[in-house]
């Protein structure tokens, strides 16, 4: 039977037929509730102290083995390839934003203009200049949702990546590609970001995201320190809580 035969039979009996919606259901603003830091220190001393308290001394991408005293053991990291690194010297630990402020404060003036600069000439470094006279900057720089504990970066500088830390990956595997085992919690850290702060992804990046989500779901550990985090700047990742509200949101 054709379908519009169907339509019109169901409409002789009175039963209304409504067309189906496809679009997914938007989210409330009232599920991403704003952090109440705005102390880039304070969040990096209190995520420091989640971690210390929950015997978590490994950095973010490769797993590598730190210490209170901030240093890490590249000859140490999970699984990967041994490399001549001054015969296990420790590195420095820091504690970064994985979505890093190239990206989160590209749209904001201070960030893209000279408006910051020294009494004596010059110009302030970007980073400086929107922690001054930016309170979203601030915020944004504080998100402990964002902060992982990483390989400092090496003195070399070197060409700047959609993800903070990622030269770390040369102390464990091919360098530039993630862990399987951590995917998913990058792509929900990033995913809240965006969402958070409505700042826009690029498709390729946006696709690869989403894609670590679903095959890396949020474990104990991931949990617990969502959990540690609201205590101290009162917000949650919902995507930690809800994987499924990704599939809500059409464009990051």
């Amino acid at each position: 039977m054709r379908l519009k035969s169907v339509a019109i039979i169901l409409l002789s009996l009175g039963i209304l037929v409504l067309p189906v919606s496809v679009m997914p259901q938007e989210i409330s603003s009232n599920s991403f509730p704003k952090s109440t830091l705005v102390s880039s220190e304070t969040a990096r001393k209190q995520i420091q102290k989640i971690y210390l308290t929950s015997g978590k001394f490994r950095t973010f991408h490769c797993g590598c083995v730190f210490d209170k005293l901030k240093q890490v053991f590249p000859n140490l990291c999970e699984g990967g390839i041994q490399l001549d690194l001054g015969k296990g010297s420790p590195k420095k630990l820091a504690w970064l934003s994985l979505m890093p402020p190239e990206i989160y404060a590209k749209s904001l003036k201070c960030w893209n203009k000279n408006i910051c600069g020294h009494p004596d000439g010059g110009n302030i470094k970007e980073t400086q200049c929107c922690s001054e006279i930016s309170p979203k900057f601030k915020t944004m720089q504080s998100d402990m949702h964002n902060i992982f504990p990483m390989v400092e970066e090496p003195d070399t500088p070197l060409e700047k990546n959609a993800f903070a830390g990622i030269w770390e990956y040369s102390y464990c595997k091919k360098e530039g590609e993630f862990r399987k085992e951590i995917r998913g919690d990058a792509s929900r850290a990033y995913l809240y970001m965006s969402f958070q702060y409505k700042i826009p992804l690029e498709e390729r990046l946006e696709n690869s995201l989403r894609a670590w989500h679903f095959e890396d779901p949020p474990d104990e550990w991931e949990e617990k320190r969502n959990d540690m985090i609201e205590v101290t700047q009162g917000n949650r990742n919902p995507f930690i809580d809800q994987p499924e509200l990704v599939e809500r949101v059409v464009n990051f």
